[in-house]
């Protein structure tokens, strides 16, 4: 039998907050936002990781890291000198902009956060539409 101690011991997880979907005008800049929950401390080796799965594909393409205080974009089309880093981890935010959004940039977006010694439930999904300039969708 284990000591009472080991069964009340909760483990402590980082909860990514997304919106599940979001239309873009052709041509204007997105800011793609992904906030987190997490009860420990913000510490220096957290970590955020976008990625993107465009529309009908299997893979995921990894296109934005930040750590350590640092953004490293990623240098691959079709984001390349396109994404600016929008967070601030200190204030759990964890978004990105991506400027001129065209109509490839359609499909689903990953925000993955790490704040060690947290772990992950699940990352953020956002489904991004780029549609028309000027043509609204129903919503």
């Amino acid at each position: 039998l284990l000591p009472s101690f080991y069964l009340s011991r909760t483990v402590s997880a980082v909860e990514v907050n997304t919106p599940e979907e979001m239309f873009v005008e052709n041509g204007t800049d997105a800011k793609l936002p992904c906030t987190f929950t997490s009860v420990d401390v913000i510490s220096s080796a957290a970590s955020v990781s976008w990625s993107f799965q465009p529309e009908g594909a299997a893979t995921r393409i990894s296109f934005f890291y930040y750590s350590n205080g640092k953004p490293y974009p990623g240098k691959d089309i079709p984001f390349k000198d396109r994404i600016t880093w929008a967070g601030d981890l200190n204030k759990k935010d964890a978004s990105i902009s991506i400027s001129n959004m065209q109509f490839r940039d359609n499909g689903t977006y990953i925000c993955d956060v790490k704040n060690p010694p947290d772990i992950v439930v699940k990352p953020g999904e956002i489904r991004v539409r780029v549609v028309e300039k000027g043509i609204h969708p129903l919503f």
